[in-house]
């Protein structure tokens, strides 16, 4: 059972890596950047990309380095479900966008979601409580993996645990988790960008998990297909 267990998060880390420019080019499409999936693979290779101003780049190379980062962590056996990975990775993927990066949130934001505003909680001792509260759910092996993953993601966006980058880091936490355990990642296509912020619409005006939950699901079938593979977790109940 361990040398399977070792080859499946071998299998997992490679097809992070074969698929890496497109995990990329997917989190700069989350955030509305404007680099094509072709500029994403010249970016990464170290070419500059022109066209494009340097704050762009910047970003760009922030979200490269951000999945860099999980995916060397996952491989060093470093990873784990903690504040302290949660905020180092936040640190790099909302670098120069985060009123304060690198820490859980102890003020107010707000989320503009269409003619909707999405208040999260405020209190600071509040978030913290919800982030343990919420890691602790993660964390609980006795769950099935593939839900713990998805509702983590889901948590992030909907208490911005973070000043920023809360969708882009609970993406990775979630990968992480995924990655670590032996599974395959779990991306937000960009062309399926809009059925996302349908249910994150649902997430933030009647606080319903389910339909994000069930939309990472939905991605992670798609890609355990793309790779011809059986999707592990067919008979899980979400």
């Amino acid at each position: 059972m361990e040398t399977e267990a070792n080859d499946n998060r071998k299998k997992a880390i490679f097809v992070a890596k074969k698929m890496f420019a497109q995990l990329v080019y997917d989190f700069q499409s989350l955030e509305g950047m404007p680099f094509t999936f072709p500029e994403v693979q010249t970016f990464i290779q170290g070419i500059t990309v022109g066209g494009h101003k340097i704050a762009d780049h910047e970003k760009l190379k922030q979200q490269q380095l951000a999945w860099k980062e999980l995916i060397d962590l996952v491989e060093k056996n470093k990873f784990e479900l903690s504040e302290k990975i949660s905020c180092d990775l936040e640190n790099i993927v909302a670098k120069d966008e985060a009123l304060k990066p690198g820490i859980i949130r102890d003020g107010v934001v707000s989320v503009s979601s269409g003619d909707y505003v999405y208040h999260p909680p405020e209190d600071k001792e509040t978030i913290r409580s919800l982030f343990a509260a919420s890691i602790k759910e993660a964390s609980d092996n006795n769950k099935p993996i593939c839900k713990r993953g998805y509702k983590l993601a889901a948590d992030y966006a909907f208490y911005q645990f973070h000043w920023d980058g809360n969708k882009r880091t609970g993406n990775l936490m979630m990968n992480g988790l995924f990655l670590d355990k032996g599974l395959l990642p779990c991306p937000i296509p960009s062309r399926r960008l809009n059925e996302y912020n349908i249910a994150l619409m649902e997430l933030y005006k009647n606080g319903q998990h389910k339909p994000v939950i069930e939309f990472h699901q939905s991605c992670h079938k798609e890609l355990y297909k793309e790779w011809k593979m059986e999707y592990p977790f067919q008979n899980e109940t979400l």
